[in-house]
Order: C-alpha cells, then structure tokens, then sequence
C-alpha cells in the first residue's frame, strides 16, 4: 500500500505546468538571449522556491571545501539551511556554500550548444567531486533552448574531448540533461534501465502518451521529483526518519517511457538489445 504522505503524480505536474507557462509567456516577450537566460534562472529559482519547504533555501554561487577546492559558479544551488555553518558567505541570492549544506545544483542554459554542454558537465562535476559522496548530490542542466538533441548531435557530443574524460567517473556527472523547447529529456539510468546515482547510461525518457505538452510536462516532473528525492535523502541522513515517496520511478512507471538507445560518456550512442530490456 503506498505510504498516504506520498506525492501524488499531479502534484509534481502542476509545478511542471506553472514552469511551462512562465517559460513560454517570456519567450513570446523577450528575444534577448541575456536578458532571456537571467529571467530563465530566476523563473526556476522562484517556482523552487516556492516548491520546497522552508528548510531548502535555493541560490546561485560556489561551494567551497578549502583554499584550492572550490566548485566552478553555478547558477542554482538547493541549500539545507538546517546544516551548521552552511555559509562562507552570502548576500541576497549570491552564496559561497559548504559541500555538506548542498543537496542539488543546476546548471542552466539558454542556449545549450556543443561547447554549452561540456562546460556544463565540468560544472556539475566540479560541484559532485567536492562531495564526500557524489552520489548524495543531484546534478541536472536545464537547456531551454539550442542545438537539436537528435541522436547524431549527442552521439558526437558525447564522444567529444572533455565528457570523455568522465568515462568510468559517471558519479560525478548529470543526473539529468533537459531540452526544454526540443522536448527531449535525458536521464541517467543503470544498466537494468533504471533512474539512479548508479547509472553510467543516459537514456531518452518520453510520455506514454506522446503528446508534446505532456511530454514537457512530465520531462520537469521529473526534474522536480529529483530535487524533492534528493531534499528528502539529506533529511533522513540527518533524522534517520525516511519518507516512503516513490518519485521519479514512479513517473517512469506509469507516465514515461525510457528508450532503448542511450547515450555514455566516450562511448557515444548504443542500444540495449530487446532481449536485455525484457
């Protein structure tokens, strides 16, 4: 029976749409590729805000665990305000943070070309190697618009110089890479096709239904499913109280479907055969 405090699906979903709405009212609005990316950060600093509870406090800054360990600037950072001494410095959204006090960091792109992606898997995983457990940090880079996501650009993408350099150092990569506008949502899965830390696979994730409002939809569930799951993990290392919610494998079950082809660092793009997915 499922715990009565879990989310339910629409939840999630309704937080998708409020993100979807906000997004396409400025773009109707604004063509200026600045202006666009700083109100494009701050509608997914808002609506997070306004998603996570009070304990999660969410900035755009560095993390810092020494002199000569310091993240590269990320522009959006979910800080457990609980944790002690979370700050080496703050003012208004700007903060240096502490490994221990970050539960998820985003990197977000207006437009998320070739070069766009691999400084974006540098930055996440400036952030994750600082961790004492990589795994316990959510990375994901939000695209909203750029190059098209088809399988011949991520395959050359992902077999270019620098994320071949994270073969075999999966850990401290994305967990998730979204293209907004092109409806293409990647996560990184294991090899039984499952979202998780575990994964050296990034795998396409569709709506069953295939339409494209709901794909969008269901793509930024997703993403806000992780940040809660990841929020919810901090709180039961700290309280030892576990929240029995479902999360992204509960959207992959009954909403999304992953596909077949998927995509590694220094590898590129290969299939799972039917007989392994089965």
């Amino acid at each position: 029976m499922a715990n009565i405090n879990a989310p339910q699906i629409e939840y999630f979903e309704s937080f998708a749409k409020e993100l979807i709405g906000k997004f396409r009212r400025l773009q109707n609005l604004v063509d200026h590729p600045t202006t666009s990316g700083d109100y494009h950060e701050e509608i997914l600093r808002t609506v997070l805000r306004n998603f996570l509870s009070k304990r999660f406090s969410v900035k755009k800054g560095f993390i810092y665990a020494g002199p000569e360990k310091v993240s590269k600037q990320i522009d959006l950072l979910v800080v457990d305000e609980n944790s002690p001494a979370a700050y080496i410095f703050q003012e208004g959204d700007f903060a240096i943070v502490m490994p221990e006090a970050v539960v998820a960091a985003m990197e977000i792109k207006t437009t998320l070309n070739a070069d766009g992606f691999d400084q974006s898997i540098e930055n996440i995983a400036s952030v994750k190697e600082l961790m004492e457990f990589p795994a316990n940090l959510t990375g994901i880079v939000f695209g909203f618009d750029g190059t098209s996501p088809t399988d011949e650009n991520l395959d050359v993408w992902f077999k270019r110089e620098i994320p071949s350099t994270f073969k075999g150092k999966e850990v401290i990569t994305p967990d998730a890479i979204m293209f907004f506008t092109a409806n293409s949502l990647l996560v990184r899965c294991n090899e039984n096709q499952r979202i998780g830390p575990d994964g050296k696979f990034y795998h396409k994730l569709l709506a069953a239904s295939e339409i494209v409002g709901e794909t969008s939809a269901l793509q930024l569930s997703i993403i806000l499913a992780m940040i809660i799951n990841a929020c919810e993990h901090k709180q039961f290392r700290d309280s030892h109280y576990l929240v029995d919610r479902q999360g992204f494998n509960l959207f992959q079950a009954e909403r999304g479907r992953l596909l077949l082809d998927r995509f590694a660092f220094g590898d590129g793009k290969s299939s799972v055969s039917v007989l392994e997915n089965q």
